[in-house]
C-alpha cells in the first residue's frame, strides 16, 4: 500500500485508478511528430529481410553467429561481479574518457580534455546522430556527398536542416593532368 504524497497522487489521477482497477482505458491515437515524416524507410530493414529469406550472409550489418572470445565473457563476469553495473557519466566512464583523451592527444598532437572533449557513444549511429543534433539547426543546410551512409538524409532532416546533395563524378585522366598543369602554371607566375 502507498502511503504519503505518491498515495495521493495515485488517489487523484482517474488514469492511473482506471489502470489499477483493470478498467478498460482508450488510449488516443498515436501520431509521429512532423519531423519524421518521410523518414521511415531504410534500406538496411529490407537487406535484413532478404538475408533470413534467403539464408545469405548479411556483410551490411553486424550479426555474428558465434559468442564472443573467452577473455570478453570474463571480463564482463568481473565487471558485473564487481559492482561495475551501474549507469556512469552520460558522457563517458572517466577511466575510459582519460585513456582515450590521452591516446587521440598523442595520435593528434594536443591536449584534449577528456571530460569536456571526448564523448562515448554506444557505436557509430549513436555518434552521427548526437553529432547532427548538436550541429544543424534549423534551416541550415548540409553538403552530403553522394554516395552516402543511408542515415545521413533522415538525421540532418531530424534535427532540421536542409541536406544538399553533391555528387561525385569520376575524373578522367587528361582532366587530371590539364588541372595539374593549370596549378602548377598558375603557381609558378603566383597566380
Amino acid at each position: 500500500m502507498l502511503r504519503g504524497p505518491a498515495h495521493l497522487v495515485i488517489r487523484n489521477n482517474t488514469l492511473i485508478n482506471n489502470i489499477l482497477n483493470s478498467q478498460k482505458v482508450k488510449m488516443s491515437h498515436h501520431k509521429s511528430s512532423r519531423r519524421i515524416e518521410g523518414l521511415d524507410k531504410n534500406v538496411w530493414v529490407e537487406f535484413t529481410q532478404l538475408a533470413a529469406d534467403y539464408s545469405a550472409v548479411n556483410l551490411g550489418q553486424g550479426f555474428p553467429d558465434f559468442s564472443p572470445p573467452n577473455f570478453v565473457k570474463e571480463a564482463y563476469t568481473k565487471a558485473i561481479n564487481g559492482g561495475l553495473n551501474q549507469y556512469t557519466r552520460a558522457f563517458g566512464h572517466p577511466p575510459l574518457v582519460k585513456i582515450l583523451a590521452k591516446f587521440f592527444g598523442k595520435l593528434m598532437s594536443q591536449d584534449i580534455d577528456p571530460l569536456n572533449e571526448v564523448l562515448v557513444t554506444i557505436g557509430a549511429y549513436e555518434a552521427l546522430f548526437c553529432f547532427f543534433q548538436a550541429m544543424v539547426d534549423d534551416g541550415d543546410e548540409v553538403i552530403i556527398i553522394e554516395p552516402y551512409f543511408d542515415c545521413y538524409e533522415p538525421m540532418v532532416r531530424m534535427a532540421g536542416g536542409h541536406p544538399v546533395f553533391i555528387s561525385l563524378h569520376p575524373v578522367s585522366l587528361w582532366s587530371q593532368i590539364k588541372m595539374t598543369f593549370v596549378l602548377l602554371l598558375g603557381l609558378h607566375c603566383g597566380v
